[in-house]
């Protein structure tokens, strides 16, 4: 790309093609004034607020929109600009309320430090303020438009960026407002990322969680990574004498790979540190009951029961890395079990055909000319990965490929749509394979031959992920996309999208087994809760010691509980999708598990102790099958499920949605209510017809792993699809 020069203010800048006047100002430390452009949108030129003065030209024009030309003259603080600027602030504040004494945004407001730096002398009109005096309560979010400036950022945010289009201008001229399109952010179908509320200028977006809490300039600040789920998104936490008062992105600040996009689990998920469920001291089981004791005691008797005898644990993967270090030299690795044995098992599935257990960081994509997700559910599991992916192919120009069986908010933006039944994905993957030997090979699919056509031309990420991270064919899958990946001629990647932050790191130090392979005799569970982690299992052993931030309802059958903390109260490091991410926090928790561990007897320190499969390039079948009369169940949990946050977080709980059955029309019954009936259990749910569910597919979405859901899947573990099930009619 070849650059030339731009004059901007007596000072010669460097510019590229394509580049508008204010990024090379940006660039080179020239302040511009804006309002309405934000780095992470699309300029708009609306706010009039970046008028700059062009050599030549017979009037002013917007710095945001103008592009910059070789040898272009540009003056941005003359006279006749600094004049239009301060008509700009002053008609901006003759109609913006003057709340800065009680506005949550004062201190960080644009509009408050513009009008200091560029704003009039003095205000000549005196026409009455303009009372819109429209305030929309959202369960998360406040729309305040006495403050809002209608620069549009929220909007253009929310329809461009995150695909959701929630928001909208109501009314005309004098009397125009923001709002949900349905006026209310429920029914609208807002996702509460609250990416509106990061890129609003004022206080006119607002986090009601944080409102009246505190003010900006006393918090203290500290970046660190939400172990929530597998994106692992660099976020800040703001807090004030060591209590976090609320949880911010900064998209166009932030640095990490996630750009400043965090979803509601994130942001507002971080009240569960103030949780009434909190655990505040050590339990032993005593009787039918419990009794506190301390913590030295706790640990005098976790030494007791552990130091001499054979171990199964229970790992949940958004444990640091130091901490799963220490977990393995105190218990050893022999025998271990974790939410990440679907995750090894495809890492296996790779390490048959390439030799070794290894995915490509998700920046691999950015040297790819197509990205091919095989996904389903990413919404939900990987939110902000999904997002990122999305930003791929708008910005970056890659073709999006998609193999899957439900629909995605991908498929507006994919060029080749792969969809087909569950138990055909894996023969799908084959097809392409067999096109790689066969230029002119037909699979009797259109779809899969334009893809075949695709994937054959140029570099590729293959990233797999989302609910087929769960399927009984995951081995098999991520086997076929890395022998798929090694036909290709030009260098393909592939990127396994872990489900929790540090699930990575957990497969690659434990030799992970099924829990009924384990042969302990003391079960140690550590930030797990069964019947969401480890659904449908029961645990082997006589004694069983539960490592918990929370009084969960495993405290029913543990023998001795001792609290942690939780990962906005860690500092460490965890194995990200672009590797390593640092955990860092300005809180002083009262329990620390890496200390609790350090207090104890290594027997050994862990290391990369799995075993590499021997290379085996034959591709095997579907282990799915779909008996006559049966329906094949998956079991997905909702946006703000699978999680402590869907557990703890009143926040999150505002917008959590309900445990729901969708069944094909074809295979719906009448009526609201069904028994859902596997080989182990049934139970009566609520259902509702959806012709995006598959016919003879059943789809379950979950909010919460409650008892009965974990006994539908009992010997399903690690799989949450592919299940054999039946549906009859329940009573209402």
């Amino acid at each position: 790309m070849d650059a030339f020069t731009v004059v901007i203010d007596g000072k010669e800048c460097k510019a590229y093609p394509g580049e508008t006047v204010l990024e090379v100002a940006r660039r080179n430390g020239i302040e511009i004034p804006v309002f309405c452009y934000h780095r992470e949108l699309r300029p708009e030129g609306a706010c009039r607020l970046c008028l700059v003065e062009v050599e030549g030209a017979s009037r002013l024009a917007t710095a945001c929109t103008l592009k910059a030309m070789p040898d272009m003259v540009v003056r941005t603080n003359t006279e006749k600009v600094k004049r239009m600027r301060a008509y700009v602030v002053e008609l901006l504040l003759n109609n913006h309320t003057l709340e800065c004494p009680v506005c949550d945004k004062a201190g960080e407001c644009e509009l408050q430090r513009v009008a200091y730096t560029y704003g009039p002398a003095d205000m000549r009109y005196r026409e009455p303020r303009r009372e819109k005096d429209i305030v929309i309560k959202g369960p998360l979010i406040e729309i305040d438009n006495d403050r809002c400036i209608l620069c549009r950022r929220c909007i253009r945010m929310c329809a461009e960026n995150m695909g959701n289009r929630v928001l909208g201008i109501m009314q005309r001229g004098y009397k125009t407002y923001i709002s949900p399109f349905n006026g209310d952010f429920l029914e609208s179908g807002c996702k509460h990322c609250g990416s509106c509320v990061d890129v609003c200028p004022v206080g006119a977006l607002l986090d009601r969680s944080f409102k009246f809490r505190d003010r900006s300039w006393r918090m203290t600040r500290t970046w660190t990574t939400c172990t929530i789920c597998g994106s692992a998104c660099r976020l800040e936490v703001d807090s004030y004498r060591s209590k976090v008062k609320r949880v911010v992105g900064r998209i166009g600040i932030n640095t990490g790979h996630n750009g400043g996009y965090i979803c509601v689990r994130g942001r507002w998920g971080w009240d569960i540190l103030y949780s009434d469920k909190r655990l505040t001291t050590p339990l032993l089981a005593e009787g039918d009951g419990v009794k506190k004791i301390t913590l030295s005691e706790a640990v005098a008797i976790l030494k007791e029961k552990t130091e001499r005898a054979k171990v199964n644990l229970y790992i949940e993967s958004s444990l640091t890395t130091e901490e799963l270090h220490l977990l393995g030299a105190v218990f050893g690795t022999e025998n271990v079990t974790s939410d990440a044995l679907s995750y090894s098992m495809a890492l296996d599935g790779i390490a048959e055909i390439t030799g070794e257990r290894k995915t490509d960081p998700f920046s691999a994509i950015d040297e790819a000319d197509t990205v091919f997700l095989i996904a389903d559910f990413m919404e939900e599991i990987n939110p902000v990965l999904m997002t990122l992916v999305k930003f791929a192919v708008v910005r970056g120009g890659k073709r999006l490929l998609r193999l899957g069986t439900y629909p995605s908010k991908l498929d507006r933006i994919t060029s080749v749509l792969i969809k087909t039944s569950e138990e055909k994905v894996l023969d799908s993957l084959k097809h392409i394979i067999m096109s790689t030997f066969d230029s002119s090979y037909t699979s009797g699919s259109d779809a899969i031959d334009r893809a075949s056509e695709i994937v054959r031309s140029g570099k590729v990420a293959f990233v797999l992920g989302g609910a087929f991270l769960f399927s009984p064919d995951v081995k098999e899958l991520a086997k076929a996309v890395a022998y798929l990946a090694g036909r290709l001629r030009a260098k393909s990647h592939i990127v396994l999208v872990p489900p929790k932050a540090n699930t990575l790191k957990v497969a690659e130090l434990f030799p992970l087994k099924a829990p009924q392979e384990l042969s302990g005799d003391v079960n140690v569970l550590v930030n797990t809760e069964l019947y969401r982690d480890f659904p449908g299992v029961e645990l082997k052993g006589s004694y069983t010691v539960l490592f918990t931030p929370y009084y969960t309802q495993d405290l029913a059958f543990a023998d001795l509980i001792i609290p942690i903390e939780t990962g906005l109260e860690k500092s460490g490091t965890v194995a990200g999708v672009n590797g390593n991410h640092r955990l860092s926090t300005a809180l002083s928790p009262p329990f620390s598990l890496k200390g609790i561990l350090q207090s104890l007897t290594f027997k050994g320190a862990p290391s990369t102790v799995k075993e590499k499969p021997s290379v085996n390039t034959e591709l095997g079948d579907t282990s799915i099958r779909r008996e006559k009369g049966k329906l094949l169940l998956t079991v997905v949990p909702n946006r703000t499920g699978w999680n402590s946050v869907s557990q703890y977080s009143e926040n999150v709980s505002k917008v959590a949605t309900s445990t729901v059955l969708y069944l094909n029309p074809q295979d719906a019954p009448e009526g609201s209510v069904v028994v859902l009936k596997t080989e182990f259990a049934e139970l009566p749910l609520p259902f509702e017809v959806s012709r995006t569910v598959p016919t003879g597919s059943a789809l379950l979405k979950v909010e919460r792993f409650t008892r009965g859901i974990s006994r539908l899947l009992k010997g399903c573990f690690p799989f949450l699809s592919g299940i054999q099930c039946e549906i009859e009619i329940g009573e209402a």
